[in-house]
């Protein structure tokens, strides 16, 4: 998907934020301008600043709860779940006698449903249904959706100048953001609040394998987007290591791949990411398999250099699906390649 890669240069600093300079007005009678200039007449302007100081108060306070509420022993895990499209934030805790407590119930019931059905899906052992439930943000007992107010209503005003759903507007001021805030800034904002955390959570017992990252919601990247990007962002490889021993298999298979790819001739790679990128998530040889997006495909021909540019432009030409074809003109883009092919 193009949406992978664009979201993927974003997060990996391969571009800046678009419509930065331009500033989106949303008025008291529910209409959504875009501005060049404003004044103080013209509304309050909320600042990447105001909103990551917001998320940041959230943040303490989920700390705060879940050491006021529960036994504060052997914390695993700590995220900030990101909706960048519907405009949301959710924190999430887990720790370890949860996910005991968790991983018994399913594996309870996987038995039962076994011998009822005798289907193979439930034919899994409490090792491999613990593993499941480790990171699956859904099933923790700890969630902490109960924002400060100033976050919930910066966050209900974006949600509608993304999705572009001025009816629904209830601020009761002219608020004004920067445009960038259209373009996922809100990962980079959920990045950066994580990065400001790391004395908050010495505050939680952590476990030797500890880790505090920004996830993705389905609808924006979901497991995909967050273990090949979000989650580096935010937590060194040895670590990361430590915690999902899956994740580090997964990257040793993708290493080797690649390195068996570098060993053929540049017109032959060219061939084969071109290739993974247009089969698709289920094709053989996806990035999905390896559990990362179309991103790491688009950064292989990147890496490549300028070399790549005519044939690149040779496989513009060919029948390839239009997804494709916008990735392929983003590495023709990044090399600083002008066209007007398509």
């Amino acid at each position: 998907m193009s949406y992978d890669v664009q979201i993927g240069r974003l997060i990996s600093g391969r571009r800046e934020l678009e419509g930065r300079g331009t500033y989106l007005q949303c008025t008291t009678d529910q209409t959504i301008l875009e501005i060049s200039t404003f004044g103080p007449e013209d509304g309050i302007f909320i600042s990447r600043n105001d909103i990551e100081n917001a998320l940041y108060d959230f943040c303490k306070s989920a700390i705060s709860n879940y050491i006021e509420e529960e036994s504060n022993e052997d914390v695993y895990t700590f995220s900030i779940y990101t909706d960048s499209y519907h405009g949301s934030y959710l924190v999430y805790i887990n720790d370890q006698a949860s996910l005991e407590e968790i991983a018994d119930d399913y594996y309870t019931s996987y038995q039962e449903n076994y011998l009822k059905t005798g289907k193979e899906i439930f034919k899994e052992t409490r090792e491999q249904v613990y593993n499941s439930c480790k990171f699956s943000e859904g099933d923790y007992s700890f969630m902490f959706d109960e924002m400060p107010d100033r976050l919930e209503s910066y966050l209900e005003t974006i949600g509608c100048v993304i999705q572009d759903t001025p009816d629904y507007l209830r601020n009761e001021k002219n608020n004004i953001f920067e445009k960038t805030i259209i373009d996922s800034e809100l990962f980079l904002i959920a990045i950066d609040v994580i990065h400001r955390l790391q004395n908050d959570l010495k505050q939680l017992n952590q476990t030797d394998d500890f880790i505090a990252y920004v996830s993705a919601a389905d609808g924006v990247g979901g497991d995909y987007l967050t273990l090949s990007q979000l989650i580096r962002q935010c937590v060194p490889e040895d670590q990361l290591y430590k915690a999902m021993l899956d994740l580090k298999d997964k990257d040793l298979e993708f290493q080797a791949a690649v390195e068996a790819t570098q060993k053929l001739t540049l017109v032959q790679q060219v061939e084969h990411w071109v290739t993974v990128i247009d089969r698709g998530e289920f094709g053989k040889g996806s990035m999905r398999s390896f559990w990362r997006t179309d991103y790491d495909a688009y950064e292989q021909l990147v890496k490549l250099g300028n070399q790549v540019i005519p044939h690149i432009q040779e496989h513009l030409n060919g029948d390839l699906k239009n997804e494709s074809k916008e990735i392929l003109m983003l590495v023709l883009s990044n090399q600083g390649e002008q066209t007007d092919i398509l």
